[in-house]
């Protein structure tokens, strides 16, 4: 069954939401998070709404495998002060799942809707899971930067694993200094990844033969990307450059 192309949601009342393929990164007013994939932008063209699809569907409650207790939804967490999604880690700024905890637990909507398994084109399986069972390859931690735990994707060997804050952040930095323009010009965007270097984006364990660490090193790379396309949705003309750039040798 395929998406509702038009809706109205409580958030932007006075006027109706229509489903588009937007061919450049956006910002969601619902989560405040970062989009590339399908979202629902409002059907006037002097005004920039736009919600996320897990954003704009959104369900009063669910519930998550990771989680022991129903998630209620809330247009914005209840509690005042910094809070944080326990599961990517990102600063929680509108739309937000909470549990029902004294110290209650909150989940961006687009991180729960994240898949529990992905698979690479080699067959390679990663799984979702609450925590690491070892450092993150990225951050060489098994906490964020802001000291919460996480989750994360880890492949059935405990070889590859990463922090979903880890990757989400990588990205995030690049949208912040400007390697994703905003202006429909694909061209310039191209251009503006050309100094992106994605070696200095994936540490490889130390003590490996040349050929060996090729192979981590080109797993890696591939893992990576499989995981920004479950993270920021399907891919894009701007999201491809970025992909062809961390497969590029």
């Amino acid at each position: 069954m395929g998406l509702i192309t038009k809706i109205k949601h409580p958030s932007h009342s006075q006027h109706c939401l229509l489903l588009k393929y937007p061919q450049e990164p956006y910002q969601c007013n619902g989560c405040m998070g970062l989009g590339f994939g399908p979202c629902y932008e409002c059907e006037h063209e002097d005004c920039s709404f736009c919600l996320h699809e897990e954003c704009a569907n959104a369900a009063p409650s669910t519930s998550h495998p990771f989680s022991k207790c129903s998630l209620k939804f809330h247009d914005k967490a209840p509690q005042e002060g910094e809070r944080y999604c326990d599961a990517c880690g990102e600063d929680v700024s509108g739309f937000v799942y909470q549990c029902k905890h004294k110290n209650p637990h909150d989940f961006h909507p687009r991180c729960l809707k994240l898949p529990l398994t992905l698979t690479t084109e080699d067959g390679l399986m990663l799984q979702l899971r609450k925590k690491l069972p070892s450092k993150c390859l990225y951050c060489g931690s098994k906490e964020t930067a802001n000291r919460i735990q996480g989750w994360c994707y880890v492949s059935s060997s405990d070889q590859y694993c990463y922090h979903i804050a880890c990757v989400k952040n990588m990205i995030l930095e690049k949208w912040r200094k400007g390697y994703f323009i905003q202006d429909g010009n694909v061209k310039a965007s191209y251009l503006a990844l050309q100094t992106f270097n994605p070696s200095r984006e994936i540490v490889l364990p130390s003590g490996k033969s040349s050929s060996k660490a090729k192979q981590i090193w080109s797993t890696a790379k591939t893992v990576i990307t499989l995981i920004i396309s479950a993270l920021f949705g399907e891919p894009t003309t701007l999201i491809s450059v970025l992909v062809q750039h961390l497969l590029s040798s």
